[in-house]
């Protein structure tokens, strides 16, 4: 039988502590506790704790525990609306979003069916079932943002005093189990895109065919703008609930890694002791060791031995000799007197014989400059020579040099 609806939150309202009590006993309430918190909450002349517990089950907000004996929990509904009101939301997996996904298949179907059959009032219970189903995700979703930004700041603050370890399992049921696969089910071109986009054109077609319908031409913009709303929200969620949770998943797990490497270490050098650890191969210590250092007879008789020494006067340096000048060959005064002697037969015997008081470097840059440079066209001989130059002998094939045609 239905509640009355001014009853019921007249009851609510007046047992709000109670409700709230029962709310965080996630383990549910033996009977005589139940009795116990009904009287701690009820004034002098208000009804007998008995009476009280028999409200709370005929306005159905609580109910036996399957597995328990005069064991009561808060039911379902009075769980969500209370979790609404104080923003303490429970995490809808991807999984139930795929099962709302499924439905909205059926419904879409139902939907363009009636619409093709001119069925006005199947396509108006359609309709309305696509809405509810709409803003059902969207509630979860955001639902799903609220429950994982409460989390993170939890445990931020840490005030329950967690390990590292502890915290990041948390952090990493919430990475793999929610996020993860939300957005996999989210992500442009996958399962939920490609829904909505079907919906939306199902949604199009069936206004088109019904837009002489007065009720139904008003409906199917404003679930229109529905999935308009829920494409935008839910992506918006999703990206809020990554930025809370990315930070401290990484941060996290860097933390848990190396208490985790640091537990092992310690292990290993409780069991084997520090060679077990490796740690100069593995870090490349380095080791200094003092080898071949005097005994203290030694030194003391090498002091005794050297007492009274007077070291010579030092020579003084002798001045060097200048050398011979570096006859350096410019480029410009290169480039003149070979355009002066084109064609050359032997490039490598002329220059020895032009600049006979170059030095070897020199002239194997000039000898680079002009085989390099487009000075004129050469020619390779099949043969090798020899060319004695400054104490060295410089083999090489002649390079007959030619102007260019």
């Amino acid at each position: 039988m239905a509640s009355n609806p001014q009853a019921f939150f007249r009851f609510a309202a007046r047992y709000y502590p109670l409700l709230i009590d029962l709310f965080y006993r996630s383990e549910g309430v033996t009977e005589a506790d139940l009795r116990d918190l009904i009287n701690r909450t009820r004034s002098e002349g208000e009804p007998a704790a008995s009476h009280v517990s028999e409200q709370l089950l005929t306005f159905g907000i609580i109910e036996p525990i399957p597995d328990a004996t005069a064991t009561f929990e808060l039911t379902s509904p009075i769980r969500a609306l209370l979790s609404f009101l104080l923003r303490e939301h429970r995490l809808t997996s991807a999984k139930v979003i795929q099962g709302y996904l499924s439905d909205m298949e059926q419904l879409r179907a139902e939907l363009d069916g009636a619409a093709r059959q001119d069925l006005g009032n199947q396509a108006a219970r359609a309709l309305a079932d696509i809405s509810a189903l709409l803003e059902r995700i969207r509630q979860d979703s955001h639902a799903n943002r609220e429950a994982i930004i409460a989390e993170v700041l939890k445990l931020k603050s840490n005030r329950e005093k967690r390990s590292t370890r502890e915290r990041f399992e948390i952090i990493n049921r919430i990475w793999t189990r929610y996020l993860e696969p939300l957005r996999d089910l989210i992500d442009v071109r996958q399962a939920m895109d490609t829904d909505l986009d079907d919906l939306e054109r199902v949604l199009a077609a069936a206004a088109r065919s019904f837009q002489l319908d007065g009720t139904l031409s008003r409906e199917f913009p404003r679930c229109r703008a529905r999935l308009l709303r829920l494409r935008r929200e839910v992506a918006e969620d999703f990206r809020e609930s990554l930025r809370e949770v990315e930070p401290l998943y990484i941060s996290l797990k860097k933390e848990s890694e190396l208490v985790r490497g640091a537990s092992l270490a310690l292990e290993q050098l409780d069991r084997r002791g520090l060679a077990a650890l490796k740690l100069e191969e593995m870090l490349a210590i380095p080791v200094w060791r003092i080898e071949g250092t005097f005994a203290d007879t030694s030194l003391e008789a090498y002091i005794h031995g050297i007492r009274g020494y007077e070291p010579a006067e030092t020579p003084p340096l002798v001045e060097g000799s200048e050398g011979a000048p570096i006859q350096v060959i410019l480029p410009s005064e290169l480039l003149a007197r070979l355009e002066d002697s084109i064609p050359v037969d032997d490039l490598l015997a002329w220059l020895l014989a032009v600049y006979p008081e170059a030095n070897l470097g020199e002239l194997l840059r000039a000898y680079g400059r002009i085989v390099l440079g487009d000075t004129g066209s050469l020619r390779f001989g099949e043969e090798e020579r020899r060319y004695p130059a400054q104490g060295v002998v410089l083999v090489a094939r002649p390079v007959r040099l030619e102007r260019n045609t």
